[in-house]
């Protein structure tokens, strides 16, 4: 009787440690399924496209903006953008910008006449900027990032002397240049047509910390050069790119 309780017994324990060993076998692949599952929704993630083949776009990328808008003026501009990183979050652009400031009429106060050949003064603008795609790269593409902006250009303007003594007032061509330095927070959305084309929008709002004006050939009381402060700027560009 005891020898048939201690086989029981036995037996009881083998079962016992076989169930345990098969459940600590069953945790451990299901741990590892669940690690491969996580892993395969990250990549999935990074891709942006759940499930669907991965596009590989360039991560050079030259733009052309036949419209470009200052608050001094609008013009046109050549962009080349460098997207650095596997997973292509975070980019180098450096735009260069020609805008041209319309002066009214191009009026000559000596002889009264409209010269249409002097009436735009021409500005150069360098905006070298960081671009941060929080969502990567998408055929919708989101960017935000500063920017710096550097400015300098002028042209030829009238400017007038009043002599109270005689009641006289004289006009004498100048020329005139202005140089400004600030920074801007633009926003970019990029519409990738095909892997290699796009077409994108830039907004951007910031502030202009040192705006100089100088002019030569100047009268006593009209000064020299000034500067025009503080003040808020912006820009608008419509692009259309090259990727490679």
């Amino acid at each position: 009787m005891m020898r048939k309780i201690a086989l029981a017994l036995v037996c009881c324990c083998l079962l016992s440690t076989s169930l345990l060993a098969q459940n600590r076998d069953f945790r451990r692949e299901r741990e590892e399924l669940d690690r491969a599952e996580r892993a395969e929704k990250r990549r999935l993630k990074r891709e942006g496209y759940m499930g669907r083949p991965k596009v590989d776009y360039g991560s050079n990328i030259l733009r052309l903006s036949p419209i470009t808008a200052m608050d001094i003026g609008v013009g046109f501009g050549l962009s080349y953008e460098r997207i650095f990183g596997q997973e292509q979050m975070i980019g180098i652009v450096i735009p260069a910008a020609l805008i041209l400031q319309d002066k009214a009429d191009g009026y000559n106060p000596i002889n009264g006449t409209y010269n249409n050949d002097v009436r735009y003064n021409a500005y150069f603008y360098f905006t070298p900027g960081l671009k941060i795609y929080p969502f990567g790269q998408r055929r919708v593409t989101y960017a935000v990032g500063p920017s710096l902006m550097f400015m300098y250009g002028g042209g030829k303007e009238w400017v007038s002397d009043y002599d109270s003594n005689t009641g006289v007032t004289t006009f004498r061509e100048s020329e005139m240049t202005r140089t400004r330095f600030g920074m801007l927070v633009n926003n970019y959305v990029n519409f990738q047509i095909t892997p290699a084309f796009n077409l994108g929008l830039e907004l951007g709002l910031g502030m202009r910390y040192y705006d100089k004006e100088s002019r030569t050939n100047t009268f006593y009381n009209y000064g020299g050069s000034y500067n025009n402060g503080f003040d808020v700027t912006g820009q608008f560009s419509m692009t259309l790119g090259y990727r490679f």
